[in-house]
């Protein structure tokens, strides 16, 4: 009887560990990459760009200034594009001629991309694969954007390899309405 008991205990505890284990294409929290093409196609206004400081602190991406805003879109179809600025800046004195050093200013502070993009459900990275860019060296390159979903928002982050005095990037992402 005891031996009937732990075998039936066994084959329980086996079944479970079978069910839990995720189906091909699915992560161990369940998602697909279809299931996260639909949680983020559609427009995305920007939150915050920051850096997390070596020392803890959190500074504002400087090129978008306090008050930096933007759009991320996605479409169902694997297209996306990104746009980002600053709106501090000083109007231009005439709107139809603007001086080069107000062209200078404008372009300093906005950046933008657009092109194809991939999801990676296993590294948790979207994959931006910019067609068009202000930065030219965007052109042709992988801007792999490691992503979580908390509280509504799309998050991108990971360590920051261009500044040595910061650890991290952040861009906070939440659905446009």
């Amino acid at each position: 009887m005891a031996n009937s008991a732990l075998m039936l205990f066994a084959v329980v505890l086996c079944g479970s560990f079978v069910m839990a284990q995720p189906k091909a294409g699915q992560t161990e929290l369940g998602k697909t990459e279809s299931d996260i093409r639909d949680q983020i196609v559609g427009t995305w206004k920007l939150v915050s760009s920051e850096q997390i400081m070596k020392d803890g602190t959190i500074q504002r991406d400087s090129r978008f200034g306090a008050h930096g805003k933007g759009y991320l879109m996605y479409q169902r179809d694997g297209h996306m594009c990104a746009y980002l600025t600053n709106p501090d800046l000083p109007k231009w004195a005439d709107a139809a001629h603007p001086t080069k050093e107000e062209k200078v200013v404008a372009a300093d502070g906005m950046f933008a991309y657009c092109g194809r993009y991939e999801i990676d459900v296993k590294l948790k990275q979207i994959i931006h694969l910019p067609e068009v860019a202000t930065d030219p060296a965007y052109v042709g390159s992988r801007q792999i954007r490691p992503y979580t979903f908390h509280d509504g928002r799309l998050i991108f982050s990971d360590v920051e390899k261009d500044d040595p005095t910061a650890a991290r990037w952040r861009i906070v992402w939440e659905k446009a309405r």
